[in-house]
């Protein structure tokens, strides 16, 4: 007499979960250098949090306040919406001394080469 056949059950295959990430694309440069960071300490009036945002590449920094609930991905989204709109503050900082530079300054330093739109045409003039 025979016995009874087992029946197996598949094993379903182990995907490894979703991360969200954590360095993000420059609005600015195109490089893939931004990361944001949330300081949960620094609070205002409403209960926002301090967000710092950072491109490593540029030296893009904003600063912005996010409710608490979000994550490095959102507070990054709506960066990136203010950015393009042009309805947020952001600056050029150096790595040397924290140095806070304005984007006049960037492109207008000793000796470079400066160009500026008038009319349709690129001027050149030495700094």
């Amino acid at each position: 007499m025979g016995r009874r056949r087992r029946k197996y059950k598949k094993r379903p295959l182990l995907r490894a979960p979703r991360v969200l990430p954590t360095v993000f694309e420059c609005p600015h440069c195109g490089a893939k250098a931004m990361t944001v960071e949330i300081k949960k300490k620094e609070r205002n009036e409403q209960g926002y949090v301090k967000a710092i945002i950072r491109c490593g590449n540029c030296s893009l920094y904003a600063e912005m306040w996010a409710p608490e609930l979000f994550q490095p991905v959102d507070v990054y989204s709506k960066f990136l919406d203010a950015y393009l709109e042009g309805r947020i503050e952001y600056k050029f900082i150096k790595a040397e001394g924290e140095k806070t530079i304005s984007l006049e300054e960037l492109t207008s330093e000793e000796g470079e080469v400066v160009e500026t739109w008038e009319g349709g045409e690129t001027t050149e003039e030495q700094g």
